[in-house]
């Protein structure tokens, strides 16, 4: 029986492994002279987003891909770098030396009246570390009305236009890479590497002669890896705070070489995984949570949609099939649209065919099922791992299984049971390993060496 349980558990185990190994190779052979001077800082293998690095994921795993799909996607990532030619840096107070940047996102909504920044990740306002120099990446359209003098806004200003001449002087300044490495063209051409230049240019103006550290909100993305580049050559400390829920296939993370210097993360598992991905034992601090603080969340008897949805007829046919074969009584559960997609016409016609489904079975019997209070997630999602660590059993929907499905080869507290090819449920050995829910934080003094922040 126990052989049985940990062939289950190694589902997808050896492909992760294979994969983690081609992409090390990969982002070495970019750290050549031949790729001078971005080296890897322009590539992003992120497996939730549909970019030229999940691309090449897909080819990696086996994973069909269509051609016109993947060449649209490439074209429209290409031309969206457009939309970031005229960012804006607001309230940079030059006068003010602070020794200490945070870099973080924000909206209009996380600042207060008095011109404080509330941020999400940490779970504190700006007023409290009065000593730093928050940088947001400002991502709505219209601005605060006040902003604090140790704040300053990058702001993206989107203005959903197309410069065709921006385009040419794109593609002219990196075809060289064509000839070497064709993946490597495709990410310097991204939409990510333009905004990774803007963005630098702005940190330029930002670093000082009495920056000694500085703090990422930190997912890997170009931009961030851009910054540390030129951080390092000025031999400050970059840190990096893994502030998101661990990933299904986290392989953004693979360590590259304009990584933070040390990152902090939340579970014994995830610092297990990144150790796998490349970083060295002693680069990485696990502290409890800022942003998953230890207060109740119910996650049961819900159905939370993905940002995006593939198959409609597929998820039906999963779904359909829990109610039938496990008795699982769909009418106890209420339907989470993913935020981001509230204006989603295919997730109302996903609700709406779910609905249906309700009212087909609503005289079903369900008095022997053993899955009365469990969360079903669809798809790939990172809130998984919050519903197993505040207690609740999962069953995950999985559209691409080898990219939405948790695997013992990065997270080792999962206990995974298949159901059928797309079906998994989920719960958890030992609690705190995936996240250690926290304390709201009185300060940031967890993350700097000498606590004076």
């Amino acid at each position: 029986m126990k052989k049985n349980n940990l062939n289950k558990n190694k589902y997808y185990y050896f492909e992760y492994k294979i994969l983690i190994e081609k992409i090390k190779k990969k982002l070495i052979s970019y750290n050549s002279k031949t790729y001078k001077p971005d080296y890897d800082t322009s590539t992003y293998f992120a497996s939730y987003y549909n970019g030229q690095g999940l691309g090449f994921i897909k080819k990696l795993l086996g994973v069909k891909n269509n051609i016109f799909t993947s060449l649209f996607s490439i074209l429209k990532d290409f031309i969206y770098s457009s939309n970031y030619n005229e960012i804006k840096l607001i309230n940079n107070n030059k006068k003010i030396l602070f020794n200490k940047i945070i870099f973080t996102w924000g909206y209009k909504k996380n600042f207060k009246k008095n011109g404080s920044l509330q941020d999400n990740y940490f779970n504190i306002n700006s007023r409290q570390s009065p000593n730093a120099h928050w940088v947001v990446l400002f991502l709505d359209q219209h601005l605060p009305s006040k902003i604090d003098n140790n704040v300053t806004l990058i702001h993206l200003a989107n203005r959903k236009k197309i410069n065709l001449l921006l385009m040419l002087k794109i593609l002219i300044s990196n075809l060289k890479y064509l000839i070497f490495d064709q993946q490597y063209f495709l990410f310097s051409i991204s939409s990510h590497n333009f905004l990774s230049k803007k963005i630098l240019k702005m940190c330029k103006q930002i670093v000082n002669k009495s920056t000694k550290s500085v703090l990422f909100t930190y997912e890997a993305q170009p931009f961030q890896n851009t910054i540390i580049q030129f951080l390092k050559s000025k031999k400050i400390k970059t840190l990096g705070y893994i502030h998101s829920p661990p990933l299904a296939l986290p392989t953004n993370f693979v360590k590259k070489k304009y990584s933070p210097t040390k990152i902090f993360v939340n579970g014994i598992d995830q610092k297990r995984c990144f150790t796998k991905l490349g970083w060295n034992k002693k680069e990485i601090k696990i502290i409890p949570s800022t942003r998953f603080l230890n207060i109740k969340k119910n996650f049961s008897k819900q159905i939370f949609f993905p940002i995006s949805i593939k198959s409609i007829k597929e998820i039906l046919k999963n779904l359909e099939y829990l109610i039938v074969n496990l008795k699982l009584d769909i009418n106890q559960y209420k339907i989470r649209n993913h935020p981001a997609a509230e204006n989603s016409s295919i997730h109302r016609n996903l609700k709406l065919k779910i609905d249906g489904l309700k009212k087909k079975y609503n005289r079903h019997s369900f008095k022997k099922s053993k899955f009365k209070n469990f969360s079903i997630f669809i798809g790939s999602s990172g809130s998984i791992i919050e519903a197993l660590e505040r207690g609740c059993k999962v069953i995950q929907i999985a559209e691409v299984p080898i990219l939405d499905f948790y695997s013992n080869y990065f997270w080792e507290s999962i206990i995974v049971k298949k159901i059928n090819n797309n079906i998994f449920t989920y719960s958890l050995s030992k609690k705190k390993n995936l996240i250690h829910l926290g304390n709201k934080p009185k300060n940031l003094n967890m993350f700097f060496k000498n606590g004076d922040i």
